[in-house]
């Protein structure tokens, strides 16, 4: 029964398995070559003179260089063009860590690094506060990432060193320095690992060029920056540590115990560096490193062969420790304290010489830290720490970064977008779910405005603004439907400074007194998320949809007692959250019935388009007085007067059309300023005259409408086979149109109709 398989076959199967592993070798041999990790200390020098920059970074100048390697766009961002790095858009193994929107945030972070780097140290802790799930671990997780790939890069290399002694029967010559010697030759760097007796690692990660005596090393620092003078005209760029540093302390004791025993021969101590390539890693604890609250000990000291391995008989004697923990292994490159304000304030007290001075005092042991040290806090702790008496000797030593809940509800959207498609493993989703989930979110975290912020002109024009027109501004700068042109203009302008009157604004709520900055109260992202997933089991719907998540928002309103927001009080529409549900709903209606309607074939794809260009095309020409072509006659005629009575009729315009006309003229010419690549798009200049043709429309197809909707719920029923084929055939025409057009598919398609023959009756 075997016999089809033979020895061949298996020989074959060998032969396969074989390639495979020789493949696989070669790849590792290769790129283990190609990242060039494992040098002499004779190499290490030929890399530092031919670029010596990268090795003159300390861990703030290479963070910056992560930034900047990335580059950025711009973006927007609440009446703003800002800049987003994007180091914060790389791709993560799990894309949930992706930082969406916070550009405030990320160009803050930036301008404190670089005031890090033009110091030449990070003698402050980056404290990023803000509520619960604004993102702040998330951020420091994304810069984490970022220096993990970048390390991975030619020009993010970094390098510290090992002590290598061989066995005593290992015989090497010459280090390698001299002229005429193989590269290689002498050095203990590339010994077989069967020849190596013990091979002691800096955990500290110093930098190689800290082996070199001061005055040399200066003299090899101010050589090598004669030969690349570029490099010492860069902007925030400080190096003074690469003179005022020195070994940690066990290397130094090595070091000098090997020098003493070869007469003071410096050569012959580098015969036992072995230069090694490391690269930064959170989930490997190297150079990146979160801490949390209730976690081990940031940093302790223990004897080096306390576990039984074997020194070298010349370190004998000698008192050497090695230290272990956190902030050990974050040393040159970033460590986060997660909550930072959760832990005992005793704990902390050390982080004041830490980030000042960049040291730790350990029992027999004082280790000098190269180290960004940043933090997040909840907005609450940081206010009530503000009130202890500790606060006063921390301030100094912190640089406060605020992370605000977002405010643009399509960038809120993003988060849940992603998130969304776990729930549901392929189900049904409905259009606008996480835009509208987001909405709600986003109403929940908007302050009133307040008239006497702003000029006389613009005062009573944000005194009407409701939270709904709000968001839609700040969103993307939709102004209220008819609002004056005047007050138009005028809103947009000053839609930043609309965002920027609460920045400074402090109160007390529930007996804390602290910042009351717009964004720093709301639903956080996390509470959204919980709904989100409880909204996927809700039976009632056959789709994961805007409607059933505000379901299970009418349960979640009353839970006051869970989530401070739902305590704040309502002010004059603000922060009223039960309002915001109909809200939400009403504006989804608005939404999915122009979409249903358009897709029920009654006037063909395009029309209202077609219709406005000509109804334009009409009041330009009568304005400027010349005819114009028409297509459906090929050939110039009259604007028409009766065509254009017969449009604005329809808009409810009938004794200002002239001042009507006029200011379509000139928003379009504002528009084509303002844009002048983009080509001219009616609906989005002008969306309040769009929906009031249409609507003006659909109310004169009323019953038809009611007729065809009940029909594609008839479809879906057990009534189906009451449907005539005709009847039939153009209910799956509005599916499919639906489909096409909008991505409905038909559990989403038939929720949404059956929602708007409810509302609708």
């Amino acid at each position: 029964m075997y016999a089809s398989y033979g020895t061949d076959s298996v020989g074959d199967f060998r032969m396969d398995h074989q390639d495979f592993i020789k493949k696989f070798r070669s790849s590792s041999i290769d790129r283990f070559e190609s990242r060039q990790r494992i040098r002499s200390f004779s190499n290490f020098l030929d890399d530092f003179l031919a670029n010596p920059y990268p090795y003159l970074r300390n861990s703030a100048r290479y963070l910056l260089d992560v930034f900047e390697h990335y580059g950025t766009e711009d973006v927007n961002r609440v009446g703003v063009m800002d800049r987003r790095w994007k180091l914060f858009d790389l791709e993560h193994g799990d894309l949930s860590e992706n930082l969406v929107g916070q550009e405030s945030v990320q160009n803050s972070i930036y301008m404190k690094l670089r005031q890090f780097a033009r110091s030449g140290k990070a003698d402050r802790l980056l404290l990023l506060h803000g509520p619960n799930g604004s993102a702040k671990s998330t951020t420091i997780n994304s810069m984490m990432e970022g220096m993990h790939q970048y390390s991975i890069l030619p020009e993010g290399a970094l390098y510290r060193f090992n002590w290598i002694f061989p066995e005593k029967n290992v015989e090497t010559g010459r280090i390698g320095f001299e002229e005429g010697e193989p590269e290689n030759s002498g050095t203990y760097a590339f010994l077989d690992a069967k020849d190596i007796g013990s091979i002691i690692r800096c955990e500290l990660k110093d930098s190689p060029l800290l082996l070199i005596p001061r005055a040399e090393r200066r003299e090899l620092v101010e050589h090598a920056l004669r030969l690349h003078p570029e490099i010492a005209q860069k902007e925030n760029f400080n190096f003074d540590w690469v003179f005022e540093f020195d070994l940690s302390q066990k290397s130094k004791w090595i070091y000098e115990a090997l020098l003493g025993a070869h007469q003071g021969d410096w050569l012959e101590v580098m015969r036992h560096v072995q230069v090694e390539r490391f690269f930064h890693s959170k989930k490997y604890r190297l150079g990146c490193i979160s801490i949390e609250p209730q976690g081990n000990i940031d940093a302790q000291v223990r004897p080096v062969g306390f576990n039984g391995d074997a020194l070298p008989t010349i370190l004998h004697g000698l008192p050497l420790y090695e230290v272990d923990g956190d902030l050990i292994a974050a040393n040159r490159g970033l460590c986060e304290y997660s909550d930072f304000l959760k832990r005992p304030p005793e704990t902390n007290k050390y982080l004041l010489t830490t980030s000042e001075k960049g040291t730790i005092q350990l029992p027999n042991f004082r280790a000098h830290l190269d180290l960004v040290l940043s933090g997040s806090a909840n907005e609450k702790q940081l206010n009530m720490f503000k009130r202890t008496p500790d606060f006063s000797s921390f301030k100094g030593r912190l640089a406060l970064v605020r992370v605000p809940y977002l405010l643009q509800y399509s960038k809120e959207a993003a988060l849940y977008r992603r998130q969304i498609d776990r729930h549901t493993a392929g189900g049904s989703v409905a259009p606008h779910t996480a835009e509208m989930a987001a909405l709600w979110v986003v109403l929940t975290r908007l302050k009133r405005p307040s008239p006497k912020n702003h000029s006389p002109d613009l005062a009573p024009v944000v005194a009407r603004l409701t939270p709904l027109q709000k968001a839609l501004l700040y969103d993307h700068e939709e102004t209220p439907i008819g609002m004056k042109e005047e007050e138009r203009k005028l809103l947009c302008q000053n839609v930043r400074n609309l965002r920027e009157e609460h920045e400074s604004s402090e109160g007390e709520f529930e007996g804390i007194y602290g910042s009351e900055y717009e964004g720093r109260r709301g639903a956080s992202p996390r509470e959204m998320l919980t709904l989100i997933a409880a909204a996927s089991e809700n039976e009632r719907w056959h789709s994961l949809s805007p409607l059933s998540i505000l379901d299970e928002l009418e349960s979640f309103i009353r839970e006051s007692s869970v989530h401070d927001f739902l305590r704040l009080a309502v002010d004059n529409g603000y922060h009223d959250c039960k309002q915001f549900i109909s809200d939400v709903r009403s504006h989804y209606l608005n939404t999915v019935r122009s979409e249903v309607f358009d897709c029920l074939s009654f006037v063909e794809e395009g029309e209202f388009n077609r219709l406005f260009s000509d109804y334009f095309n009409h009041v330009k020409s009568s304005e400027i007085g010349e005819s114009l072509y028409s297509d459906s006659v090929n050939e110039f005629i009259q604007p028409s007067e009766e065509f254009m009575s017969e449009i604005e009729s329809k808009l409810n315009i009938h004794d200002n059309a002239k001042e009507f006309r006029s200011s379509l003229l000139s928003r379009i010419g504002a528009y084509a300023t303002e844009n002048p690549d983009e080509g001219l798009d009616y609906s989005r200049v002008f969306p309040e005259v769009y929906n009031d043709l249409k609507k003006n429309f659909w109310a004169s197809r009323k019953s038809e409408i009611q007729v065809a909707l009940l029909n594609v719920l008839k479809f879906f029923s057990a009534d189906e086979g009451q449907l005539s084929n005709a009847e039939r055939d153009s209910v799956q025409e509005t599916l499919d149109n639906m489909k096409s057009r909008y991505e409905y598919d038909e559990n989403s398609a038939r929720d949404v109709i059956g929602f708007i023959v409810s509302q609708d009756r």
